[in-house]
C-alpha cells in the first residue's frame, strides 16, 4: 500500500473529477491537496486534452491528469499523447508510479534482449527525453571486414533502450536529446545520422525531433550534471550509476552487478527524493545548448526538448 506521507507532487494536475470521485481513494485526495492543483469542469478539461495536438508547451504536455472517465478513454490519451492520466478505475493498478520501480543485473547472466529484457519496469506514457551518458558513444571501432565504423554504444545499448523506452506512436512529436563524448567533434554528423537509422528501424511510426549534444571529456565542460548517467522524461527518470553502455555484443555486463532504478519524480519525493536535482540536470542542459550551440546537432533551431520549458 502506497505510504499518503511520499506523495509529494510536484507537477501540474488539471482534472474535472467530481468530489465524489476523488473521496473513493485516499491517495487522490492528497494529490489535488498539492499546490499546483488546477479544478475545471468538463467543457475545459476536453479542451485541454484537443490542445495538445497542436500545443508545444510544458503546462499541457508535461502535465498529470486526473479524469472521470473509462479506463480505455484515460488509455487512449495516455497512447496519444504520452501524458499520465489517473481515474479511480486505473489508480490500483498505476500504484508504480508513486512508488517506482527498477532491477539489478547478474555479471555471469547473458541478456540477449539487453534493455528489452526489463521492457515492463521501463516502458511508461512519455512524449519527451533528454539521455546523458558521457562515454555512451565514445568508444567507437573498425570494422575489419567492411572497414566501416561502428558504435558500440548505439548497436550494443542505445538501440534496445530506446526500444523499451519509447512509444510506439504519438499524436505529437517526440523530442529526444542525447547527450554524450564524441571522440571527434566532427563525427557528430556521423553518429547523429546512425541513431536516426536506428529509432528508423524500432519506431517508424514515431515522430522524432533528435538533437545530439557533443560534450568533452572529463569535466572540461564544467557541468557536474552531466558525469553522471540519467534518463529524463516528462514522467519519469532513469538513473544508473555504473552508466547505461551496461552491454556487450553478446548481451553479457560490461560492468559488475550494476542496479537500474526508475523513478517518477515529478509525482513523489521526500527529504531523499525531490525535484530540485530533476530540474538541475534538464537547467544544465538547456544552458549548456544555448551557451554552445555549435555543439549540437539536429532539430534544435526547430523547437527546443519540450522539457527545458520545465525551468528558466
Amino acid at each position: 500500500m502506497i505510504e499518503v506521507s511520499d506523495a509529494l507532487v510536484d507537477s501540474e494536475v488539471i482534472t474535472d473529477a467530481s468530489e465524489e470521485m476523488i473521496l473513493r481513494d485516499k491517495f487522490l485526495m492528497v494529490l489535488i491537496k498539492q499546490k499546483k492543483y488546477q479544478r475545471c469542469d468538463e467543457n475545459y478539461i476536453s479542451k485541454q486534452i484537443d490542445a495538445l495536438k497542436t500545443a508545444n508547451n510544458a503546462e499541457n504536455l508535461c502535465a498529470t491528469y486526473l479524469l472521470d472517465k473509462n479506463t480505455s478513454e484515460c488509455d487512449g490519451i495516455e497512447e496519444k499523447f504520452g501524458v499520465i492520466v489517473l481515474t479511480v478505475s486505473n489508480i490500483n493498478n498505476r500504484r508504480f508510479i508513486f512508488k517506482g520501480d527498477g532491477f539489478s543485473l547478474d555479471k555471469k547472466t547473458r541478456y540477449g534482449l539487453r534493455y528489452l529484457t526489463f521492457k515492463e519496469k521501463m516502458s511508461h506514457p512519455c512524449n519527451s527525453m533528454i539521455i546523458i551518458d558521457p562515454y555512451l558513444l565514445i568508444k567507437r571501432e573498425l570494422d575489419a571486414k567492411s572497414g566501416s565504423v561502428k558504435y558500440p554504444g548505439i548497436e550494443n545499448n542505445l538501440e534496445s533502450l530506446l526500444d523499451a523506452m519509447l512509444p510506439s506512436q504519438l499524436s505529437v512529436d517526440f523530442h529526444l536529446t542525447v547527450i554524450s563524448c564524441l571522440e571527434k567533434h566532427d563525427e557528430i554528423k556521423k553518429v547523429y545520422e546512425k541513431v536516426k537509422k536506428c529509432l528508423r528501424r524500432i519506431r517508424k511510426e514515431l515522430p522524432v525531433k533528435l538533437n545530439l549534444v557533443y560534450i568533452s571529456t572529463g569535466y572540461d565542460h564544467n557541468i557536474e550534471s552531466f558525469h553522471s548517467r540519467h534518463v529524463l522524461s516528462n514522467t519519469f527518470a532513469i538513473d544508473s550509476e555504473d552508466g547505461l553502455d551496461l552491454f556487450d555484443n553478446n548481451g553479457y555486463l560490461t560492468k559488475n552487478n550494476p542496479s537500474v532504478s526508475v523513478v517518477f519524480p515529478r509525482m513523489f519525493g521526500d527529504a531523499r527524493q525531490d525535484m530540485t536535482k530533476y530540474y538541475n540536470w534538464i537547467g544544465s542542459v538547456k544552458k549548456y545548448v544555448n551557451e554552445f550551440p555549435q555543439f549540437v546537432y539536429g532539430n534544435y533551431d526547430e523547437g527546443n526538448n519540450r522539457l527545458f520549458d520545465l525551468v528558466e
